[in-house]
Order: structure tokens, then sequence, then C-alpha cells
């Protein structure tokens, strides 16, 4: 007996309106220092700290070098 999973490839977007101003449907959003993704995997939020790391430990070691 084989069972699968299919996944939903269909896109369901709302239309929220607050003061009869369109609120715009996004996949992330950075609340507070932590940025929220649709699926709640957090993978956009490592990438930024990933990111904010290594620039800081390249600019650490260029400080490092002239020194």
């Amino acid at each position: 007996m084989v069972m699968s999973r299919r996944r939903r490839t269909e896109r369901k977007e709302i239309e929220l309106y607050v003061k009869n101003n369109t609120l715009k449907q996004v996949n992330s959003v950075k609340y507070l220092v932590i940025i929220l993704d649709n699926k709640r995997n957090f993978r956009d939020h490592i990438n930024d700290l990933e990111e904010k790391c290594t620039k800081l430990i390249f600019s650490l070691s260029k400080s490092a070098k002239i020194t």
C-alpha cells in the first residue's frame, strides 16, 4: 500500500481593507527582530542572521589584519 501526499499549488489570496485601503499580501514580514514567513519555518530569519554574521566576521577579520 503506497500513500502519497499532494501539494496544493493554488494560492488563495484574500483582499483585506483597512479604512478603504487594500492591504498587500506578502510572504514574510519583519516584526521586532524576528522575520516571520508564511510557512512558519523561520528560514528567512535564519538566512538573515547568517548574512549579518558573515558580514560581521568579514569586517572583524579585515580589522584584525590591519593592526
